[in-house]
């Protein structure tokens, strides 16, 4: 048997890995309520208590992702694939990063592979064609949104940005579906109403489109008054 198997076994069963595991669940919350530095501080501590455990990686990286770090992000998914090859999510999640950074081939490289992996990952499809639409590869976004969507019909976002895509090529009627379809799935999705309004003033209707677009801008203007509120 692998003697790094074995070492990674031990680790497991050991105190010291049923402590980090521990750690990483608190951290998990901390992430999901956007304490970033919280999640941090206790993934820090789980890495120190079991250095072999690929997820405290993984959600650090996610943790730094938060708070913008996105090169020690990279670091640390880095070192989660060094001890799982086959996760798929670390290279998603390495993409993205890399993505923010607007390193989009070496994005796209990683998205490729934890599409590899994982051929039922939906968000990297989605966030695939996000990347190929910044290298101008316009068909091949449009492809990868469109298999987001046929994995995840709620997916609202691929639905937003494949209607964008077929306002480019002059398809105002299949981008309008898109539109609706992100609306009712999300009626506060205030980009989609952009969208739509500019599909409606294409096939004709300037009163239709400003309607759409007036409602775009009340939603911004809701959604930067809850954020305002949150901080208060």
């Amino acid at each position: 048997m692998n003697r790094t198997f074995i070492t990674k076994l031990i680790s497991l069963l050991s105190v010291s890995g049923f402590k980090s595991r521990r750690l990483i669940r608190k951290a998990v919350t901390d992430i999901n309520s956007e304490d970033f530095e919280a999640a941090c501080l206790k993934l820090d501590k789980a890495i120190s208590t079991d250095s072999y455990n690929y997820l405290a990686y993984y959600n650090r990286g996610m943790a730094r992702e938060g708070m913008r770090d996105y090169r020690g992000a990279i670091e640390d998914y880095t070192r989660c694939i060094s001890y799982r090859p086959s996760f798929a999510e670390a290279y998603y999640s390495r993409g993205n990063a890399l993505f923010q950074l607007q390193e989009y081939s070496g994005a796209l490289v990683e998205l490729n592979k934890s599409l590899e992996l994982n051929p039922r990952l939906t968000q990297a499809y989605s966030y695939r064609g996000i990347t190929k639409h910044e290298l101008n590869d316009l068909l091949g976004a449009l492809e990868d949104y469109s298999m987001a969507i046929k994995l995840d019909p709620f997916d609202a976002v691929s639905l937003h940005n494949r209607g964008n895509l077929k306002l480019l090529f002059d398809d105002p009627r299949g981008a309008l579906n898109d539109f609706n379809q992100a609306i009712n799935i999300d009626p506060r999705y205030a980009v989609a109403y952009v969208g739509r309004g500019n599909a409606k003033l294409m096939l004709g209707s300037q009163s239709g489109a400003e309607l759409d677009w007036k409602k775009a801008e009340y939603l911004q203007h809701k959604a930067e008054e809850r954020v305002f509120n949150e901080k208060m």
